[in-house]
C-alpha cells in the first residue's frame, strides 16, 4: 500500500457530481371520450410534487367506435389469414380466395365487438367500471 506522501503515489481528485433536486419529467398525454361536458383537447393537469402533468386529448364516441371496429376488424383477418396460410382449417385455392374468405369471416367478429363498444360508449360503462369493461 502506497502513501500519498510517497514519490510516485497516484493522486485521483474525485468531483462530486451534484444532481438537481428536482428533475423535469414530460409530460404524459392521455386520451379519453368525451362530449360537450368533458374540458377540450389540450387541457394540461398539473400534478403535485415531481410526477408528470398530464394533458388531456378528448375523441368524440364516433371516433372511439370506429377505431375500435377498425382495430377488431385487422386484428381478426390477421389471425385468420395466419390460421389459413399455415394449416387447413380454412380451405382456398388461391391467396385472393383465402383472403377474401378471412375478410367476409372478420366481419362477423368485428361486429359483434362493435354492438359491445356501441353499448359499453353511449352508457359510459367505461367511466363507471373501467375494470369490468377492460379499460385499463
Amino acid at each position: 500500500m502506497t502513501d500519498v506522501n510517497t514519490p510516485g503515489a497516484k493522486v485521483v481528485d474525485i468531483i462530486p457530481t451534484v444532481l438537481p433536486a428536482t428533475t423535469v419529467i414530460p409530460p404524459i398525454t392521455v386520451t379519453v371520450i368525451g362530449d360537450s361536458t368533458t374540458p377540450p383537447s389540450g387541457t394540461v393537469i398539473t400534478t403535485p410534487g415531481n410526477h408528470p402533468n398530464i394533458i388531456q386529448n378528448v375523441i368524440t364516441p364516433f371516433v372511439a367506435i370506429t377505431v375500435r371496429f377498425i382495430n377488431a376488424y385487422l386484428t381478426m383477418l390477421v389471425g385468420l389469414l395466419s390460421a389459413g396460410m399455415t394449416t387447413n382449417l380454412i380451405p382456398a385455392v388461391d391467396f385472393a380466395h383465402l383472403l377474401m374468405k378471412c375478410a367476409e369471416l372478420s366481419i362477423a367478429g368485428a361486429s359483434l365487438g362493435l354492438l359491445k363498444d356501441i353499448i359499453t360508449i353511449s352508457a359510459k360503462l367505461e367511466q363507471k367500471y373501467p375494470l369490468g369493461t377492460g379499460s385499463i
